[in-house]
């Protein structure tokens, strides 16, 4: 069989590539691991800096009253997209989950030498999502990925001192964290994020590890 052969064999036994559904409203919530790629972590540490991301991510969704299983999730390397379904108020996530990931990050940090601790970048945003075969996507997605990593994002997460440096999205904000005296309003700051096509207004809040917030710089 000749390569020109083997290769239209192949390509007809891959099956098309087509939605499973309609575009679905999800909550998107995607965390990452300061300095995951810095030369002083070794592969090991790496592997122990995964291991509690999603031991810390997946207590503080349970201790926010959100069911790990009923999320859909999907591994980034160094970090976890998590995209909670409609049924879930989007108030929980920034009322509740900023504290409970804080507190799990402090536990983690506490049995843990510095290569292995963890400070974390994580964005809030919402809209629609559309599946197929492999996984998901969407503009909603893509500008939740903008936000993370944005460098602004990553100046204020330097500053955090191992904890948390949360961004949420214009919209996120506007519509949810405003209006929710529990979600901290006045703790957020506004920045403007540039990140590839991305030109967009978002708000920062960061939470050192003893939980007092900190001061975002724009």
């Amino acid at each position: 069989m000749s390569w020109t052969d083997a290769w239209r064999w192949l390509w007809g036994s891959v099956p098309p590539l087509e939605p499973v559904g309609d575009p679905v409203h999800r909550t998107i919530l995607a965390v990452g691991i300061d300095g995951f790629s810095t030369p002083d972590r070794t592969n090991l540490h790496r592997l122990t800096l995964r291991a509690g991301l999603y031991r810390a991510f997946q207590l503080a969704l349970a201790e926010s009253g959100v069911r790990w299983n009923d999320c859909d999730h999907a591994d980034l390397g160094d970090g976890v997209l998590v995209l909670a379904p409609a049924g879930y108020p989007k108030a929980v996530f920034s009322e509740l989950l900023p504290a409970a990931l804080t507190k799990s990050l402090a536990e983690h940090n506490r049995c843990h030498r510095p290569p292995e601790q963890l400070g974390l970048r994580l964005v809030l945003h919402a809209g629609e999502v559309t599946y197929d075969t492999h996984g998901s996507t969407g503009s909603a997605i893509v500008h939740a990925f903008r936000l993370l990593n944005s460098a602004v994002l990553k100046e204020n997460s330097a500053c955090s001192g191992g904890g948390l440096a949360l961004i949420a999205s214009g919209w996120y904000h506007e519509e949810i964290i405003r209006h929710s005296p529990l979600s901290c309003p006045d703790y957020y700051e506004p920045v403007f994020v540039r990140e590839k096509e991305t030109a967009a207004r978002a708000w920062i809040r960061l939470v050192g590890p003893d939980g007092p917030d900190q001061r975002a710089s724009g």
